[in-house]
């Protein structure tokens, strides 16, 4: 039986800071899943503006810690 795979991925959320009245739910809306850090990167500068915060959050496995 094979290994299973992990795969990497680098999701890019945008939080709309004009919405602070909105519900914890709509906080943060998944823009788009990148296969690297840099990619995401990339994007999160090219859609953070005054209003909107672009955050990149790491799916995948860990390591190390606590």
């Amino acid at each position: 039986m094979g290994e299973a795979v992990h795969e990497d991925l680098f999701v890019v959320y945008v939080r709309d800071l004009s919405a602070a009245h909105a519900g914890p739910e709509n906080a943060e809306v998944e823009l788009v899943s990148c296969s690297s850090y840099e990619e995401a990167s990339w994007i999160r500068q090219e859609f953070s503006s005054r209003y909107r915060k672009c955050i990149i959050r790491h799916r995948g496995p860990t390591g190390g810690g606590d």
